[in-house]
């Protein structure tokens, strides 16, 4: 043969004939490529670059114009970027209110202008049943400059004071379109004229509004902002300086489109995420690879004759791995051909859910090139890695053996190989001191963390993730090239089970061809549920770590206005009508301390002598809470309310004060002002919404230094209220969900994980039931002669579910185990206290996964089998 040419048109018929085993192995490839293809387009859209940034930020304009209060800019700062806006020179002078300059005169002549919508504060609006607050923005709607920096999806935007466009959510939960009218808490009234979305968070309520709207006060706006038309003979560039001179901040698109290089608007990145990125990927090509690599092992097995016909007509052991190389290639270019197009359907019609899931609205979506290039490449060479070592077996054979069908066997021992042992101890000892590493890092983290937190939410540093990550490469490698030995050494040991259990661990020794990488495709797929398992268990524990309760459990908390911010002022009878409509057993008050001098609102100083980490002086706000209530939340909270039943003040630091008193009220700057007054220091409370951190004081002992002006009244409930209980509470304050209830830390990545386990382990299914499919063809022969010897389909359905438990417990059992190497590390990685292990789902993953693939192989195997020939 000699050419590539016949073996060509072999593997392509073969491959057009075995189109089941191809289909598979298609499967097999384009869903990874499918899903690479989907997250790369829609991380690259979500963040934007080139065209596209510019178009969402600046719209059709040719530049963007920011104007400071001073009269000149910093000029050293270098070409403009998104990043960075420059300070006041060092001659400048506050010569303007940026919110209401009009900066035409300062452009050239002929400039387009337009206001850009952007947040200009928040209005109440009555609902159908209470009060709620709405963001708003205004901006030149009308302006074809603003093209593409709003989602319009119906009418207009405003034009006049009294119009308003408003979003699709806030229109629903009014029950208004448009047409329709908008009344604020105050009774004023707007026009809706449109329905408009902005293209981050477009499920926010918003209004958006023309310039000069009386729904939000004038000078508002926070940021003084233009877009700009400018003239065609203009050169952007041009005018950065003298615009700078003015105190005004040119941003050119072209600046936008291909940002200059700058040493400033660059954030440090760390290469830990990129290696554990890399790293899965190159986990979830080793799982196609093993998959794949077994169908074709199943597959050249089966056409044994076929290859024994290529060595006969001349063809040498070379034509014979090409032949099933080929397939390989064959099987990667309709993978890839599918994943890619099927991820190119999705993105295009369903655009409008993934804009809900990803709560963007994409205008357009943008292609990675270079990142599509690597996908395609990768699942090609899948294709092929996963058909090399069943060439290379093929090409062994010799023609008389090939024409007979037989293939040749090598003898193996039933032994695991000691190097594999090390490798396994290896990669073990690698993720020890990594992980040991992020403890280290995480421990300094909290230390170094800024107020003395003790909690910080996780550490990722390069050197320790590289360490974790080569240990874990290791020990899946020590334990691939164990499994041959570990599969030997099960069939040597299982003389007690039952005689399917016997049939399945030999057959499965017998073939270990395909049962090495179909278990090790299984413990993959398991070791990725098993590590998310570990991931979400780890996530968690560090989120309830740094929980804040803003209560006692089962409290409904209410936070007043007492001057400064707040839904509804205080009242004692507003307080009594809430805990009428409450199950309420008991009702605590915290407030603060006024000086009789001080307006309302002012909280009187606590001036601190001595020392406090080297700084003289210190000042903090004095709390007046209720001992009872300090008392019950544990840990030093008894010593803490003894000492506030004593008229004391209790300190939030040991080395505060040194003298035992403190002064209260008076002037900050001067100590020897005010009224002194005991204190101590005798513990820490355990973490509080409003009392940690805080120095605490009696209503008794408050009552004597000043005001006491509540602000936080919190109401301990019997059991939990209803939803018309707190929707008559809503209705009485006038505002949508002002009272919080403690329920403890609920956890919003439940949910998440659950999804993520279902998937994962529907993953792990799909890996079983292949590589059980695999096994059961190539064991066609074995079946038929069970039944050929008078065995029952009973005993035949037994068998092929043995194999299936056999293999799912396999793979499942070496699954875990590296997963629980990624979520030993999981809980440094993390933050996560101590080492959280999913119990209930490895249990799942290790007990009923394997369990259901026998179910499925017992059910789906054929009662009555057609005989076949049996030569070897």
């Amino acid at each position: 043969m000699g050419s590539w040419g016949p073996p060509l048109r072999i593997a392509r018929r073969t491959t057009r004939k075995s189109i089941g085993r191809t289909l598979l192995v298609a499967a097999l490839i384009g869903l990874p490529v499918f899903a690479a293809t989907w997250l790369g387009v829609t991380a690259r859209s979500v963040s934007p670059t080139g065209e596209t940034l510019a178009r969402t930020l600046i719209g059709q304009a040719d530049a963007r114009v920011d104007v400071t209060s001073y009269s000149k800019l910093d000029t050293s700062f270098g070409s403009p970027t998104l990043d960075y806006i420059p300070g006041a020179a060092l001659d400048a002078k506050e010569v303007r209110d940026p919110a209401t300059f009009d900066p035409k005169p300062l452009l050239p002549a002929g400039t387009g202008i337009a206001r850009p919508f952007a947040d200009d504060g928040r209005v109440e609006l009555k609902s159908p049943t209470t009060v709620i607050t709405v963001g708003v923005q205004t901006g030149d709607g009308q302006s074809p400059l603003l093209a593409g920096t709003i989602q319009l999806d119906e009418g207009r935007f405003a034009t006049a004071a009294n119009e308003v466009a408003i979003s699709p959510v806030l229109a629903d939960h009014l029950g208004i379109g448009i047409g329709g009218t908008l009344s604020t808490a105050k009774g004023t009234q707007y026009q809706v004229v449109g329905l408009a979305r902005t293209l981050r968070d477009p499920a926010q309520r918003r209004i958006f509004a023309a310039p000069g709207t009386t729904l939000v006060p004038p000078g508002g706006r926070l940021e003084a902002r233009y877009l700009l038309d400018l003239p065609a003979a203009v050169d952007p560039q041009s005018l950065i300086t003298p615009l700078a001179e003015t105190g005004l901040y040119l941003l050119p698109r072209a600046n936008i489109v291909d940002p200059p290089p700058t040493e400033f608007g660059r954030s440090y990145e760390r290469a830990g995420p990129y290696a554990a990125m890399g790293v899965a990927i190159g986990f979830g090509v080793l799982e196609i690879v093993l998959l794949a690599g077994t169908a074709f092992a199943v597959g050249a097995r089966r056409q044994t004759r076929e290859l024994g016909l290529v060595l006969v007509a001349g063809g040498t052991a070379r034509d014979v791995r090409r032949v099933v190389l080929l397939q390989g290639l064959f099987a990667g270019v309709v993978g890839v051909t599918a994943g890619l197009g099927t991820a190119a359907l999705a993105l295009a019609i369903a655009r409008p859910f993934w804009d809900r899931v990803l709560g963007m609205v994409f205008q357009s979506w943008q292609i990675p090139w270079a990142g599509m290039v690597t996908i395609v490449l990768v699942g090609l060479l899948s294709g092929l890695a996963a058909a090399v070592i069943p060439a290379v077996n093929a090409g062994r054979q010799t023609p008389m053996a090939a024409l007979s069908g037989r293939f040749a066997k090598t003898a193996q021992q039933n032994r695991i190989r000691l190097a594999a042992v090390l490798l396994v101890l290896c990669g073990v000892a690698l993720v020890a001191a990594g992980s040991a590493m992020l403890v280290s890092e995480l421990a300094d983290a909290r230390r170094a963390a800024a107020g003395g937190a003790s909690y910080v939410s996780g550490v990722t540093p390069t050197v320790p993730i590289a360490l974790v990550l080569l240990g874990i490469t290791l020990a899946i490698s020590g334990v691939i090239w164990m499994l041959p030995g570990l599969v030997g050494v099960l069939a040597a040991s299982a003389r007690r089970l039952p005689l399917s259990g016997r049939l399945a661990v030999r057959d499965a020794a017998r073939h270990r061809h395909r049962t090495a990488p179909a278990a090790a495709a299984i413990m993959m797929s398991v070791a990725a549920t098993a590590a998310a398992a570990f991931a979400g268990a780890n996530y968690t524990a560090a989120e309830a770590a740094g929980y804040i309760p803003s209560g006692l459990p089962g409290n409904a908390t209410l936070q007043f206005d007492f001057g400064a911010t707040g839904p509804v002022p205080y009242s004692a009878d507003l307080e009594r009508r809430i805990a009428g409509h409450l199950p309420v057993t008991h009702t605590y008050r915290f407030g603060q301390v006024t000086a009789p001098d001080s307006p309302p609102g002012r909280p009187a100083y606590l001036t601190v002598q001595g020392t406090v980490e080297g700084v003289t002086g210190g000042y903090a706000g004095l709390l007046v809470a209720e001992p009872a209530y300090v008392e019950r939340l544990g840990g030093e909270a008894p010593q803490i309310a003894a000492r506030l039943r004593a008229g004391e003040i209790v300190l939030p630091q040991a080395d505060i004060s040194t003298t035992g008193s403190v002064r209260v009220g008076g002037d900050p700057d001067d100590p020897k002002q005010g009224v002194s007054h005991q204190a101590s220091y005798v513990g820490a409370l355990p973490p509080h919404e409003s009392l940690s951190g805080q120095a605490l004081i009696s209503p008794d002992a408050a009552a004597k230094l000043g005001r006491v002006e509540t602000y936080r009244v919190e109401y301990q409930l019997s059991e939990l209220p209803t939803e018309n209980q707190l929707a008559a509470v809503d209705q009485l304050l006038g505002h949508e969900r002002s009272i919080r209830l403690e329920q403890g830390f609920q956890s919003t990545a439940n949910t998440r994980l659950l999804w993520v386990l279902v998937a994962a382990t529907v993953v792990t299914l799909i890996g079983v039931t292949i590589s059980v499919s695999l096994s059961a063809a190539e064991g066609r022969a074995d079946l038929a002669t069970l039944a050929a010897v008078g065995a029952s389909p009973h005993r035949r359905r037994n068998l092929a579910a043995a194999q299936a438990w056999v293999l799912g417990q396999l793979g499942c059992v070496l699954g875990v185990g590296v997963g629980a190497l990624y979520g030993y590390t999981a809980h440094a990685a993390f933050g996560s206290p101590s080492f959280a292990v999913p119990w209930l789902e490895l249990g799942a993953i290790v007990l009923a996964v394997p369990l259901f693939a026998a179910l499925l192989a017992w059910v789906l195997t054929r009662s009555r089998l057609p005989m076949v020939a049996r030569i070897d």
